[in-house]
């Protein structure tokens, strides 16, 4: 490495030092430090994950690669990190890390293939010839650089050096403690699952099936990006907050049993048993199963909101606060929700998962407020949440549903497939994209939501709301009723989009006294009159013009409000 590429090289870790995110991760500076370092030295040796672990992350001489994949998956964060610093920062050189490697490379700093485009929300194809909207998920390009004379690339290189050694003198002064990894938290405390699975199966269908499973299971709760997953056999199992066991009840192995346990205490916690005999039927039950612990509302998501249940604090207590006011839409909640959302993004800005909830949180945001300043922040959001994370299926909904209040339809659906695909599983993504696939007149949309509430019966009573607004709006109200009448009972607090669908279809069926006195009580709960202009109640739950339109045009073709 000649002199020239030395100093470009220390200018851009320098750079890299001085930003926030990095500020706040203190491994990863320490991490970055070591690669560059070695690097500088001309060193040609590769290097291994060993060295990795024990020298440039702090682990014991005891370290054991064959059973711990830290140092792969800390390179990897780093990765991640420097993706979306050059894509928020630019300039015309970067650093990386080398492809299969433990190194780090100096190189140009040039977007990516396919990602030339333009803001979600303009949904046109430049290079089509007639201009069509786009079926394809785009990002937004970086302006283009103009050429540079070789006079300019002189004195940039001049000014280069000068701000180099400006740079490196401020960097003296950095306080110490950025450097100790013991003070700063910079990743969210998700719950951490160990995984057991029984060691030698006996017979050879007992052991292929042992194997399946865990893979089935592995995928299954990898796609929930709000948990941690590790073999419980990988020397870790006393830092885990749950263990999930697989156990055959049969020597035929035609069935099992999943437990869950507390990973303190041992104490069953939820179990389920699974007929293995019909292949299709298990596997439909095992993902229900994967479901009803990983889910947004699962066993495991219960147990901890009954242990953080008020706690707004940063991270993990607060994303369980936004999925319980997804679910319920308690006006009380939101403004400490605003508040720890801001704060959690503050302290871990490279959690792909928090900025996939973020970016929701901010769209729906706008969508009611549409005067709040900011616009176009939960675009933003979420494209640095799928930056960080290309395979996290919330980060690429997040896109997705901000392309849909964007009014780009045809992008909201290609990125909500593609957020499907990555986590069939997860009702939200699913339901909620068959929400916006309705407003978009697409007719596949119910299809969608049906499917979220026949995988979960658990799904965001929102979802069962606008599938029973389908059901109303072709007339069938007697089934819209019983719909709504089964998820108001088994929902312990209130549901404005169920109380509203199950007001439209008493009145669809002539009950217009119960159908009055529904709507009473959700005008009172908002603060309004029985007699305050129906668009101003429903502007009070509801974001969408298209939807008022509709529950409006019903509302009077039942004529409850008629004397």
């Amino acid at each position: 490495m000649d002199d020239a590429a030395a100093l470009q090289l220390c200018l851009e870790r320098d750079r890299l030092l001085s930003d926030a995110e990095f500020a706040r991760s203190p491994s990863m500076c320490k991490l970055l430090r070591f690669l560059v370092d070695y690097k500088l030295s001309g060193n040609s040796v590769p290097l291994k994950s060993y060295t990795i672990a024990t020298d440039a992350l702090g682990r014991d001489a005891d370290f054991d690669t064959q059973t711990d994949s830290y140092p792969r998956v800390q390179m990897g964060r780093l990765r991640r990190m420097l993706d979306n610093f050059y894509l928020r920062k630019g300039g015309e050189n970067r650093l990386a890390i080398a492809p299969n490697k433990y190194e780090i490379i100096l190189e140009p700093n040039v977007a990516p293939s396919g990602h030339e485009g333009h803001l979600i929300g303009q949904g046109t194809d430049s290079s089509a010839p007639d201009g069509k909207k786009s079926k394809r998920p785009e990002i937004e390009a970086r302006p283009p650089v103009e050429k540079q004379t070789e006079s300019q690339r002189g004195w940039y290189r001049g000014f280069l050096t000068i701000l180099g050694v400006s740079i490196l003198l401020v960097a003296i002064g950095i306080p110490a403690y950025l450097l100790w990894p013991a003070q700063v938290e910079d990743e969210i405390a998700y719950p951490r699952i160990a995984l057991d699975l029984p060691d030698g199966a006996s017979g050879v269908r007992a052991s292929e099936l042992s194997e399946s499973v865990g893979n089935q299971l592995v995928r299954g709760l990898n796609g929930f990006s709000g948990l941690r997953i590790f073999d419980a056999k990988s020397g870790q199992p006393e830092k885990s907050d749950y263990v999930l066991r697989l156990r055959f009840l049969e020597a035929t192995a035609d069935k099992i049993e999943l437990r869950l346990l507390d990973g303190q205490s041992g104490e069953i916690l939820w179990s389920r048993e699974l007929n293995t005999s019909n292949e299709r039927a298990f596997r439909l039950e095992l993902d229900q199963a994967i479901i009803a612990l990983a889910g947004p509302y699962g066993e495991i998501a219960q147990t901890e909101i009954s242990k953080l249940e008020n706690d707004y604090s940063a991270g993990y207590p607060c994303l369980l606060q936004f999925d319980l006011y997804i679910r319920y839409r308690e006006p009380r909640k939101l403004e400490p929700l605003k508040k720890c959302l801001e704060k959690s993004v503050e302290r871990f800005p490279n959690d792909a998962h928090l900025l996939s909830v973020s970016a929701f949180a901010r769209n729906m945001s706008e969508r009611s407020n549409p005067g709040i300043g900011g616009k176009g922040a939960g675009m933003l959001l979420a494209r640095q949440a799928e930056a960080l994370d290309q395979n996290s299926a919330a980060a690429n909904f997040a896109v997705a549903q901000s392309a849909f209040f964007a009014g780009d339809c045809a992008t909201g659906l290609a990125w909500g497939k593609k957020a499907v695909a990555l986590n069939p599983l997860n009702s939200r993504i699913s339901g909620y994209l068959g929400l916006y696939m309705i407003g978009c007149d697409y007719p596949e949309g119910e299809k969608y939501a049906a499917q979220a509430l026949e995988l979960d019966p658990n799904a965001d009573l929102a979802i069962a709301a606008a599938v029973a607004l389908q059901m109303l709006k072709r007339g069938d109200a007697i089934a819209a009723r019983e719909l709504t009448t089964e998820y108001l009972a088994s929902s312990p607090r209130k549901e404005p989009a169920l109380e509203l669908t199950y007001m439209l279809s008493s009145a669809m069926l002539n009950d217009k006294d119960e159908a009055r006195r529904v709507w009473k009580t959700m005008a009172t709960d908002y603060g309004l009159s029985e007699n305050s202009p129906p668009r101003e109640v429903l502007d009070q739950w509801i974001d969408s013009p298209t939807l008022i339109n509709e529950i409006m045009t019903i509302m009077n073709r039942s004529g409850m409000f008629e004397k």
